[in-house]
C-alpha cells in the first residue's frame, strides 16, 4: 500500500507509533512517497513533548528524480530527535531523500538522548556528484545506539556522527554498488556538540565496510566496476581529512574508541585519521580481496598540503595527540605517516579499468529500487554542512488507533480517517 504525502507527516503526543500493520520486514511494509512540491521531509518527531515514539516496519521513498538537484534548504526524509528521549526506528527502508540525509537524528537543544536505530535498510541516498550527496544515518543525540542497520549507496556518509557523546555506533553494514560514497563512518564534524569536538564516550564496533568490488571479468585479481563505485574513505576521523578550508582552525575530534571493524572492497583510504586527540583505535582490520585505488582530483590541495596517495591506513602525525593506536598483529597493513587533508577529494578510476577486486556477494552492480547509477563528478574537499534540525511546518500529524488495515498508526485514544490533523488522542480526516 503507497500512501502520498503533501507535507510532512508529524507526531503530536509521545509514545505514539507508526508502523504496518502486522509488523512485516519485507517489501510488503506500506510506503509513504513525499510528492509535495518543495518538501524534503516525510516524516517528523522533533518538536517538543515526543520522547518514547516509534517508527516501525514502513518504507518512506524521499522520491527524488534523477534529474533532480538535491534540496538544500529542506530536512532529512525522516527527522527524529530533537528534545525528546527514547525514541526507535525500527525495520524501516529509507530511500532517494529529496535533501541531505535518509535518516537524522537531531540534537535539538542539546537534550536528545537514547534514541535506538536498528535494523533498517538504509538507501540509496543522494547522487555522486559534486554538493548531490546525502548521508545515510545522521546521527547528532547522545548516549544512543545504531546497531544492525544495512546502508547501501549513500553519498556522504554511510553513518555521519555528529558528536553525539556516549553514543554505540555497532554491527552495521556500510556498502556501495552503483554509486561513490565520500565516507563509510564519519567522525568529522567538530559540531555541534560543545566543547567543539566532542565525541566523548562515542563507541564504532564491530561495524562491516564494503567498497566496491568488480562487476564483470577483468584480469586475474581485479575487473571493472559499471558505476566505478568505491568508498573513498573507510572511516574518516578528524576535521581536518574532510575539510581542506582550514574551517574549523586547530579543533580535534576528542574521545571515542574505533574497534573491531572490518574492510573490504575498493577504497581510496581504508582510514584517514587527522586533527584527533584522546582516540582508541585497535583491532581494525582488512578482510577477503581490497584495493586503494583513486587520482587526484580538481579540488584536491596542492604543493606541500597534496593527500599522500591511497593506502589502506593513513595518519598525519602532527595533527595528533594522546592516541592510542594498534593494529592486528596478522595484519598486512600498518599505519602511514603523510598529509591526510581534504581526502574526499580523490576521484575513482574510470569504470572500464580493472581497478576493482573480485567480491563475495555485493559486486551485482546494477541499480537498486527506486535508484540508479550516476556518473561521479569532482567533489569539493571542503565537505558537507553543520548538522542542524530540519523539517516543515505541521500539515499532517500522526494519529492515534488503528486507522488502516496496511498502515497503523497507534497510540492511545481513537481515530478515524487516514494521515489526519489530531489532537488530544481523537482524530478526524
Amino acid at each position: 500500500m503507497v500512501y502520498e504525502l503533501q507535507d510532512s507527516l508529524n507526531y503530536t503526543a509521545a509514545n505514539q507509533e507508526i508502523s504496518t500493520e502486522g509488523y512485516p520486514t519485507d517489501d510488503s511494509r506500506a510506503t509513504v512517497v513525499m510528492v509535495g512540491f518543495n518538501k524534503t521531509t516525510s516524516i517528523k518527531a522533533t518538536d517538543a513533548d515526543l520522547s518514547g515514539t516509534k517508527l516501525l516496519n514502513i518504507q518512506v521513498n524521499g522520491n527524488r528524480k534523477d534529474n533532480e538537484d538535491i534540496y538544500t534548504a529542506g530536512g532529512a526524509n525522516i527527522e527524529f530527535g530533537g528534545a525528546n528521549q527514547n525514541q526507535l526506528v525500527k525495520h524501516v527502508r529509507s530511500y532517494d531523500p529529496r535533501g541531505w540525509s535518509c535518516l537524522h537524528i537531531a540534537e535539538g537543544p542539546f537534550s536528545c538522548a537514547n534514541v535506538t536505530i536498528q535494523n533498517n535498510d538504509i538507501g540509496p541516498c543522494g547522487r555522486d556528484y559534486f554538493q548531490n550527496w546525502a548521508d545515510g544515518i545522521s546521527l547528532s543525540c547522545a548516549d544512543s545506539l545504531v546497531q544492525n542497520n544495512v546502508i547501501t549507496d549513500a553519498t556522504d556518509g554511510g553513518i555521519v556522527i555528529f558528536g553525539a557523546p556516549s553514543s554505540t555506533i555497532r554491527n552495521n553494514t556500510i556498502r556501495v554498488r552503483t554509486r561513490t560514497m565520500l565516507g563509510g563512518i564519519n567522525m568529522v564534524d567538530v559540531v555541534p556538540w560543545l566543547p567543539e569536538g566532542n565525541f566523548s564516550n562515542t563507541l564504532v564496533d564491530s561495524n562491516i565496510i564494503h567498497g566496491g568490488f568488480a562487476t564483470s571479468l577483468g584480469n586475474d585479481t581485479k575487473g571493472p566496476q559499471n558505476a566505478s563505485a568505491i568508498i573513498k574513505m573507510g572511516i574518516a576521523i578528524g576535521p581536518d581529512v574532510w575539510f581542506s578550508d582550514g574551517r574549523y582552525g586547530t579543533n580535534q575530534s576528542t574521545g571515542a574508541t574505533v574497534q573491531n571493524n572490518v574492510f573490504s572492497g575498493a577504497f581510496a583510504y581504508g582510514m584517514g585519521l587527522s586533527s584527533a586527540r584522546s582516540f582508541v583505535i585497535q583491532n581494525n582490520s582488512f578482510t577477503g580481496n581490497t584495493s586503494f585505488i583513486g587520482s587526484y582530483g580538481p579540488n584536491c590541495t596542492t604543493g606541500s598540503e597534496t593527500p599522500h596517495p591511497p593506502v589502506p591506513l593513513l595518519m598525519e602525525p602532527s595533527s595528533i595527540t594522546n592516541l592510542t593506536l594498534s593494529v592486528p598483529s596478522d595484519s598486512e597493513f600498518q599505519f602511514v605517516n603523510g598529509t591526510a587533508l581534504g581526502l574526499t577529494c580523490l576521484m575513482p578510476p574510470g569504470q572500464t579499468e580493472n581497478a576493482w577486486p573480485y567480491g563475495d556477494g555485493f559486486n551485482a552492480g546494477g541499480s537498486d529500487v527506486g535508484s540508479s547509477a550516476s556518473t561521479s563528478s569532482a567533489p569539493s574537499s571542503t565537505g558537507t554542512g553543520s548538522s542542524g534540525s530540519g523539517g516543515n511546518s505541521k500539515d499532517n500529524s500522526a494519529a492515534s488507533g488503528l486507522i488502516s488495515p496496511t498502515l497503523s498508526l497507534l497510540s492511545t485514544g481513537v481515530a478515524v480517517g487516514i494521515l489526519g490533523v489530531f489532537a488530544a488522542g481523537v482524530g478526524v480526516l
